[in-house]
């Protein structure tokens, strides 16, 4: 976590933020990478602890993990979204579970980053793509997401719907890439590539892009990227 007292200064300036995990390790280690930057408000280790400290402040910003000493990650982000629709909320996933992200998918988490790249610049690159993007699911993550692909053939009719450029597009978002890295790869304007990020999520019926990710993987709509990013397991 090296990265973030330089690098993030310009993304957390001005936020106040609340940092949950079962991990006191990883909160001590975001409580001293975050001092001096933005204003941390709470730390807590449970989903009770955490929505004190967000009802008694005026928290904008939520880093959590998925797993909490009491309640989950995805029921904490429920909640607090709940109490406060325009919170953003960034999970640091520590077990690479589908049904933790579907669930951060339905809470809608706008960011959801690796643990294994916490430290590697993966929070950093969700946390730009969340201010640029609105929400973003890191390449790990997005192939772990792979793995709930449908029935080889089974492509949905949606499909017929997409224009080229908007397969290519959702093409970009299934391998976790930023509007900034899709608009690079495909020679587009980053206003065109929101065009059609926007025009996905119409389409695919998806509240965002992560939604989108799940359905497209789901209903066979693109290939699988390659090569699918592998999740190395922790100790």
């Amino acid at each position: 976590m090296r990265e973030l007292p330089q690098r993030h200064r310009p993304l957390l300036e001005g936020r106040r933020i609340v940092v949950a995990s079962a991990d006191r390790v990883l909160i001590s280690g975001l409580v001293h990478s975050l001092d001096g930057i933005g204003s941390l408000v709470g730390a807590a280790s449970t989903e009770t602890e955490a929505l004190a400290c967000l009802r008694n402040t005026a928290a904008d910003l939520l880093i959590c993990s998925d797993q909490l000493e009491r309640g989950t990650g995805p029921s904490l982000v429920a909640a607090a979204k709940a109490q406060q629709p325009s919170l953003r909320c960034l999970m640091l996933i520590q077990r690479p579970l589908l049904s933790t992200i579907h669930a951060a998918a339905k809470a809608q988490c706008e960011g959801l980053c690796s643990h294994e790249r916490i430290g590697n610049g993966g929070l950093l690159s969700v946390l730009r793509a969340m201010e640029s993007d609105g929400s973003h699911m890191d390449p790990v993550i997005a192939g772990v997401a792979n793995h709930d692909r449908g029935p080889k053939g089974a492509a949905h009719p949606l499909s017929d719907v997409l224009s080229l450029r908007e397969e290519d597009v959702l093409r970009g978002l299934c391998k976790g890439l930023s509007n900034q890295e899709i608009a690079d790869q495909l020679h587009l304007s980053v206003e065109t590539t929101k065009h059609c990020v926007t025009g996905l999520l119409r389409k695919l019926d998806a509240k965002s892009r992560t939604q989108a990710v799940l359905i497209a993987f789901q209903r066979n709509l693109v290939d699988p990227p390659l090569p699918i990013p592998r999740w190395t397991p922790s100790a």
